[in-house]
């Protein structure tokens, strides 16, 4: 069994890469199988989570372990072959995290979101944000991008405009909200962060801030507003999207909500029309995790003989 550092994925994997991955891995979700996230706490305050997926088109399977300890996290994936049960590699997953979630973003923006977009919002200014733009950017063109966030807002807006070419300029959070084609929320709000009601017609909206079921980014008018609603894997989006699961009843209907998958491979029940607001809540699954470890691995494999 290998090891591959974060250093090491930085190195193998490009964010076009990321993004291919994962639009094959939601491609092939309905080929796989997939394990929820399970959360284990000590009386100390440390947080042990896990959750996994099968593969089998890639011949995967594996699963991410991680502590949560004062907001902080350490993740690591353990990959196995679905063909002999042999364990492959032991990934670092820090760098990986950043990547996937941005790529799955992404992915669900290329499926739903319109094609003539000018304007990307970012609210919030970590690493997430940091991973985003450049990974929207593999799917659209955007004309400028706003940066909204409690600190760090200009600093972020002066990188992404030297690293990208795409002016950037920073705005408060309801003009994000009011001006986005695309706007994404990636922060550790708690509670929503403007009202849906200055959400502009034709806007997808991409909440990636909230995977617990008791916090949330976006508001039931939000929600309410949407045409339509995009989860990556509506088991566990049940549990844990708090975006959804806070809603007063009536605000929508989990009937109704799709999976990116069916987005992904054409067999959504849903035609976007230029007005429609299109809301995808993401909160990271497994498959994510095991389909860009898979792709670490080979390139890995290939770059070192294994």
């Amino acid at each position: 069994m290998k090891l591959i550092t974060n250093q090491q994925v930085s190195e193998l994997v490009t964010t076009a890469d990321a993004v291919q991955a994962m639009r094959e891995a939601f491609a092939a979700a309905g080929s796989g199988a997939q394990q929820a996230r399970v959360r284990t706490s000590a009386s100390n305050g440390v947080m042990l989570s896990m959750m996994g997926a099968m593969i089998p088109d890639a011949g995967i399977a594996g699963a991410k372990v991680y502590t949560t300890i004062k907001g902080a996290f350490k993740f690591v994936i353990t990959l196995f072959s679905t063909e002999t049960g042999a364990p492959l590699a032991t990934i670092e997953g820090d760098t990986m995290t950043g990547l996937r979630t941005a790529a799955a973003t992404a992915v669900a923006c290329d499926a739903l979101a319109r094609k003539d977009v000018e304007t990307l919002a970012v609210i919030g200014t970590g690493v997430q944000a940091r991973s985003h733009i450049p990974a929207l950017l593999q799917v659209r063109k955007f004309k400028e991008i706003l940066i909204a966030g409690v600190s760090g807002q200009q600093e972020l807006a002066d990188e992404v405009t030297a690293a990208y070419g795409v002016p950037a300029r920073v705005v408060e959070i309801d003009e994000a909200a009011r001006q986005a084609d695309v706007l994404v929320t990636v922060t550790r709000a708690t509670t929503p962060l403007f009202s849906g009601d200055l959400l502009k017609p034709g806007a997808f909206v991409a909440a990636v801030g909230a995977s617990k079921a008791n916090v949330r980014e976006l508001d039931d008018v939000a929600i309410k507003r949407a045409a339509a609603l995009v989860v990556e894997w509506k088991p566990q989006a049940q549990v844990e999207a708090g975006d959804l699961v806070q809603c007063a009843p009536g605000t929508f209907d989990w009937a109704n909500v799709w999976e990116l998958g069916q987005a992904v491979d054409g067999s959504i029940g849903y035609q976007r029309k230029e007005g429609d607001i299109v809301i995808y809540k993401a909160i990271g699954i497994g498959l994510e995790d095991v389909a860009l470890a898979g792709l670490a691995y080979r390139k890995a494999a290939a770059q070192n003989g294994w």
